[in-house]
């Protein structure tokens, strides 16, 4: 693998991921691991790009995050927590402040409960609030994302995709977090939808002082959010810096063919960096 480029000086980490490793049993009792000494940190208000292919190991860092992958090894520490191993009591004090935006709104949400029991279900959950906090949370929070206080008494089916994200966001903030794990949340989006959802993202980051861990298959995307970027394959780091050094003067081979595979307008264009991707695939392919 490339040489990482970690990001140094003095900052304030928010979320710092130490050798994480993560192995999954398959067929056979064969060991599989997703995640091979992974490290990372994500500094208050700002964002992580994580980025790779399908199958390099970026989902289930988010997961691991969640609670919702154990790890194998290595350490995850939240504000000066080690919350690599919690308790149920322990995840759930810990869903008030970590939050995730997952990447096919609908699915995530039940469309026969209205917006209101969406959005208030982690609330009641996790919260000792009243009836008139609650909906003040719920009002707040629909009208951060840019939707009517009204939307609250709708069902899913009845929002646009580009709307069911923005409710999505909108669950994860009414837990008023510190920290979001956004997993793909724009690649279901047509184009111009996902750059307001972006917008929104970046807005909400300004006001509220949110960090991110923004996962992603799509560099452009990722740079427009990002910080830094951290380039994923095969559960292995293979490139890490501030997000205008690995896009615009990337040292790794697969982070260039990542760049190259990135989808433009220009048909000519287009056609020049296909073949360059696969230049580049086919040379990585040939090396032992």
């Amino acid at each position: 693998m490339t040489e990482t480029h970690q990001v140094t000086g003095q900052r304030d980490d928010l979320l710092a991921v130490t050798d994480l490793r993560v192995d999954y049993q398959g067929r056979r009792r064969r060991v599989f691991t997703a995640v091979d000494q992974v490290s990372f940190s994500v500094a208050r208000g700002t964002t992580l790009g994580l980025v790779g292919e399908s199958g390099s190991g970026k989902t289930t860092i988010g997961s691991v995050l969640l609670g919702l992958t154990p790890a194998t090894g290595g350490r995850v520490v939240f504000d000066g927590q080690d919350i690599t191993r919690t308790s149920r009591a322990e995840r759930k004090l810990l869903s008030r402040r970590l939050q995730v935006v997952f990447q096919d709104p609908y699915g995530s949400m039940n469309p026969a409960c209205t917006i209101r029991d969406t959005l208030t279900e982690a609330l009641r959950y996790n919260l000792r609030l009243d009836r008139a906090e609650i909906d003040e949370r719920v009002e707040h929070a629909l009208t951060d994302v840019g939707l009517p206080s009204s939307a609250a008494d709708r069902y899913p089916a009845q929002f646009s995709g580009g709307q069911r994200q923005r409710i999505a966001i909108a669950r994860a903030l009414v837990m008023d977090p510190e920290f979001i794990v956004c997993d793909e949340p724009t690649s279901a989006l047509d184009l111009s939808v996902q750059a307001q959802v972006l917008n929104l993202l970046v807005e909400l980051q300004r006001r509220r002082g949110l960090s991110y861990l923004f996962i992603s298959h799509d560099l452009g995307v990722v740079r427009y959010l990002s910080d830094e970027i951290l380039v994923l394959r095969a559960g292995q780091v293979v490139e890490h810096g501030p997000a205008t050094q690995i896009c615009d003067a990337p040292s790794a081979p697969y982070t260039r063919a990542l760049l190259a595979a990135a989808p433009v307008p220009d048909p000519d264009d287009q056609a020049r960096r296909r073949q360059e991707w696969h230049d580049i695939t086919r040379l990585e392919g040939a090396r032992p």
